[in-house]
């Protein structure tokens, strides 16, 4: 593993494992430590009246553009999945969790957040593919891929400014992003389609990222969240870059509900060297979501 992935994650660890142990000598003097009690009925507030915890659950509807190929090793390039191409669902309805915390006697937090995407197509595909064990999916055969992307993140934050209406800050943290694409492929034999080949193509990426956020209490009932990160890694068998952000807007109901919408975009331009092919994927998602948030 490249010594700048090691050094991130190790940080990244240390950063989590501090938020939880916050100590009351990095107090600031205008957030004076709280009892918590999460059961008491009150929202639990740092000392700028910002929520320790929230937690929010949404449904996205995101869309994507680009495409999953092959690198082999003669350089030739089969295209597993091209989001442009016709016959292939390039929109996805996906669920959208986070959770949220802030110390109350500090300027660390954490925060968690998962989604997924997930997409069927279908195309005839004009290279031929090598599998392992003698399998090989032939050039011109009708296949049918099955595009899964489940994202879980976690990240330690630093809010290096905060008053009652704003509070901004970094943060590190990493994306882990489980990639599944199953295939099946078909040839004809005369006036028969007979299948004769299927197989999953899966990767586990962990993405190490840098983030910038802002949290904006524009009026008495609405709040504005913003994030952004980026990375670029070169490291075992992975390289590439990501990019992200979101913007969420939402009014609050009660002290503890609130409603709101948001515009997510991620950019991900990865590959990972596998024993018979380099992966390569080149894919943008980007939708709208709807989300309700409740503080602890």
């Amino acid at each position: 593993m490249h010594i700048m992935a090691r050094m991130v994650l190790a940080v990244t660890l240390v950063l989590l494992v501090f938020t939880l142990h916050a100590q009351d000598e990095e107090a600031e003097d205008s957030e004076p430590d709280q009892g918590l009690d999460l059961f008491d009925g009150d929202v639990e507030e740092t000392g700028l009246g910002w929520a320790q915890f929230t937690a929010s659950a949404g449904l996205m509807y995101l869309d994507a553009d680009g495409s999953f190929t092959a690198r082999l090793p003669d350089g030739r390039v089969v295209t597993i999945i091209d989001f442009d191409r016709a016959g292939l669902d390039e929109t996805d309805s996906s669920y959208w969790l986070s959770l949220a915390w802030r110390s109350s006697s500090s300027r660390w937090g954490a925060w968690f957040g998962s989604w997924r995407y997930d997409v069927t197509g279908s195309n005839a595909w004009e290279g031929s593919l090598p599998l392992g064990n003698g399998v090989e999916i032939p050039a011109g055969a009708s296949v049918t891929s099955e595009f899964d992307a489940q994202w879980y993140i976690l990240e330690a934050t630093y809010s290096f400014f905060r008053t009652e209406s704003v509070d901004a800050g970094i943060g590190i943290g990493a994306h882990v992003v489980d990639l599944d694409t199953a295939i099946s492929a078909e040839v004809r034999i005369g006036d028969r389609e007979v299948e004769v080949i299927s197989g999953d193509l899966d990767a586990l990426a962990p993405l190490p990222n840098l983030l910038l956020y802002v949290y904006w209490k524009m009026a008495p009932r609405w709040n504005l969240t913003a994030r952004a990160g980026y990375f670029t890694l070169d490291y075992d068998k992975y390289s590439g870059s990501m990019s992200n952000a979101n913007a969420m807007v939402n009014y609050s109901l009660t002290d503890r509900w609130a409603l709101g919408a948001a515009y997510h975009f991620i950019d991900l331009d990865l590959d990972i060297d596998q024993t018979e092919y380099v992966q390569v994927y080149d894919i943008q998602f980007a939708g709208p979501m709807v989300f309700a948030r409740f503080r602890f």
